[in-house]
């Protein structure tokens, strides 16, 4: 049975002092009100102009107003649940854990037998969700790569091949556009068993990205209504790029980004009230030398941060950034600094979901065994972040006691006990052979264990009815969208 364990942090890191929050959302709503958002879509436009917003239908752009916004805003959940298939799966966004999943849309991986970079296929997308299946730092899943042997249908595949392979949940940032989306939801509702079901445990979740400066996808806002409607969890992730598609100050960015994602939240709601929904933000710089896409920088950091408290401002969940950094190779000192960095700031910010693991070259690339090392990264900041115990248990004073002065635990049944709950990096800490022959490197070390995984984990299979009605949803598909 696979088992999750978040991350529940006794500390807190404000990147923001409260005067700054403030600051912030009403430059958001000021430009809101009269810049505006671009919002490519007819239907989104008719719905939010009989929502009273100022609506440009030559330049497709809309103003809210800030009432509108706050009042449509109000009817988002901050709690509700993303659901697994199996007992200790369910997700429960209430602030109280950081859930961290994979990351995804790579096109490139290494192949686990020839050791070369090949475009990514249908059965990487299975094989890393059998991973992620066994991995208890995995909270829920992201299609790590593409299904590039697929065509059109590609993100239909991925979710079929992230169903078929984890209990865990399942998150897709590649199903858009309104017709793919009504297929997602229908494979969606074969999972949970009906429709009903699905809307009370959703199985799927969705993150659409916003199209910056000030802009909405056309696909991404037509997908994103049929979710809405049908009750499936969907987040809007704003990527402002300092200097290039934002100011270059962190605050700016911060503004274009946060106006990006409240406009679709809004339109939502409006959609169906109390449709839920979350909300992401993960900011980048320009190099000026190259102009260069860069992650790996502080400004990111205080950004991705900021952003999880501009969020629970807003009253909704969050999915925060990690991983997934500029590096090409694991194991390197750039991916310990930048991973290290990034999966400790997001949960201690309080981030509900975040995203990110396994990933490298700017979550374009999947090293399988980096999945393994961002596991281990992740173990340390849960144990440290759980802080430290201080009842009498943690104290041991009885334990002093009966040892005193120059004497030793070892015989101690506390010590037997408690030494047996400690969690020992794997990686960097293994076993040495019982014959004395030297340890493998760190990077062969973490491939056998891949492999292990891969030879021994098997999620629990879909029932056979489900798989069989999924598999008809794709030919279906496949019929009307790529004849």
């Amino acid at each position: 049975m696979p088992r999750i364990e978040p991350i529940r942090s006794r500390y807190h890191l404000d990147a923001l002092e409260g005067q700054q929050v403030q600051a912030i959302r009403e430059a958001t709503l000021h430009v809101l009100e009269h810049t505006g958002v671009h919002m490519p879509s007819e239907r989104a436009l008719r719905i939010l102009a009989d929502a009273g917003a100022d609506v440009d239908r030559e330049r497709q752009v809309v103003r809210l107003r800030p009432d509108l916004v706050l009042e449509a805003l109000a009817h988002a959940p901050r709690v509700y649940t993303l659901a697994g298939r199996a007992g200790g799966t369910d997700l429960l966004l209430d602030g109280s854990a950081s859930y961290f999943g994979t990351d995804g849309c790579g096109t490139r991986t290494i192949d686990l037998e020839t050791g070369e970079a090949r475009p990514s296929r249908k059965d990487d997308v299975a094989c890393m969700a059998r991973v992620a299946d066994a991995l208890s730092s995995v909270s829920f899943y992201w299609p790590m790569v593409s299904a590039q042997d697929c065509g059109r249908l590609a993100p239909l595949h991925e979710l079929d091949a992230a169903f078929n392979n984890t209990v865990k949940h399942v998150q897709s940032e590649t199903v858009m556009g309104e017709v793919p989306a009504r297929y997602a939801v229908r494979m969606a509702e074969a999972v949970a068993g009906d429709r009903q079901r699905m809307r009370a445990r959703p199985p799927f979740s969705v993150l659409i990205c916003t199209i910056a400066p000030l802009g909405q996808d056309p696909d991404g806002i037509e997908a994103g209504m049929v979710y809405a409607e049908a009750g499936i969890p969907v987040g809007f992730m704003a990527m402002p790029n300092m200097g290039a598609t934002a100011p270059a100050v962190p605050g700016g960015a911060l503004v274009v980004g946060n106006a990006e994602v409240v406009s679709a939240m809004v339109l939502m709601q409006l959609v169906a009230p109390g449709a839920p929904v979350f909300y992401s933000l993960l900011a980048s710089v320009m190099d000026p030398r190259t102009a260069a896409y860069i992650v790996s920088i502080p400004e990111k950091y205080m950004c991705n941060t900021a952003a999880v408290q501009l969020a629970h401002n807003w009253g909704v969940p969050v999915l925060a950034g990690a991983f997934g950094m500029d590096a090409t190779e694991p194991a390197s000192w750039q991916v310990g600094r930048d991973h290290v960095y990034t999966a400790l700031t997001a949960p201690l910010a309080g981030a509900d979901l975040v995203t990110g693991g396994g990933m490298l070259a700017a979550s374009t690339l999947l090293v399988p065994e980096q999945i393994l090392y961002d596991d281990e990264i992740y173990h340390i900041h849960r144990v440290m972040l759980e802080g430290i115990d201080t009842s009498p248990g943690g104290l041991a004073v009885e334990v002093i006691e009966a040892v005193g002065p120059r004497g030793h635990y070892l015989s101690q049944d506390h010590t037997r006990r408690h030494l047996r709950q400690v969690w020992i990096p794997g990686l960097t800490h293994p076993r040495p052979p019982l014959d004395g022959s030297p340890l493998p490197g760190i990077r062969q070390r973490a491939r056998a264990r891949l492999d292990q995984l891969l030879a021994e984990h098997r999620p629990e299979p879909l029932p056979a009815d489900v798989q069989a009605e999924l598999h008809d949803l794709l030919n279906a598909a496949q019929q009307e969208l790529a004849p």
